[in-house]
């Protein structure tokens, strides 16, 4: 993949550094795993066998990104990655967030969380519904970060859709199960 970008920048004229994070891939571990008792977080169920199992991966966080993005990388190429770093593997980058800023690494979660499924917080499954005059044009969520972890929420103006409270909640609430203890390969957050 990596090869493949550069070739194409360099058919553009662009010069650009790219990086890549890897480790995700632990298709290697599989008998260690197996042999430790590794089971599903959830249900409890064992860990597949060889023949059942298609892939294994872990869900890195921001750290590698922000890392690479600190040397001097245009681009960041990542195997499986959490949803929210890619927002937050910046924000740490830009403003220098260590490890032990959890209220900081939990906002700049938050802000990932709320715009990585795109058109969702602009309305796009928003219970009122009808309060969404139109998705034909739908904007996608904007979040404006300040170095405290305070943030914004707007999308590109001329764009359909709402950002309002209700569909930045809906989608603070979209797939984290439980509110109290959101984990991510960063930091486990409490969005009560």
């Amino acid at each position: 993949m990596c090869r493949v970008v550069a070739e194409h920048a360099k058919k553009q004229g662009i010069d650009l550094k790219i990086g890549v994070v890897l480790g995700d891939d632990l298709m290697g571990m599989q008998d260690e795993l197996r042999k430790k008792g590794t089971k599903e977080m959830f249900s409890g169920v064992p860990f597949p066998s060889k023949q059942a199992l298609m892939s294994c991966n872990a869900y890195l966080g921001a750290f590698p990104v922000a890392e690479a993005l600190k040397q001097g990388c245009d681009v960041v190429i990542t195997g499986r990655i959490n949803d929210a770093a890619v927002v937050l593997g910046p924000l740490i980058a830009e403003f220098g967030w260590k490890p032990s800023d959890y209220d900081l690494l939990a906002q700049g979660t938050l802000a990932g969380h709320l715009v990585e499924c795109g058109p969702q917080c602009c309305g796009g499954l928003f219970t009122d519904y009808e309060a969404v005059e139109s998705w034909v044009n739908i904007g996608y969520p904007i979040v404006e970060v300040q170095s405290d972890g305070v943030f914004t929420v707007q999308k590109s103006p001329g764009t359909d859709g709402l950002i309002s409270f209700g569909t930045v909640c809906e989608q603070m609430l979209y797939e984290i199960g439980y509110p109290g203890a959101y984990h991510v390969a960063d930091v486990a957050c409490d969005f009560t």
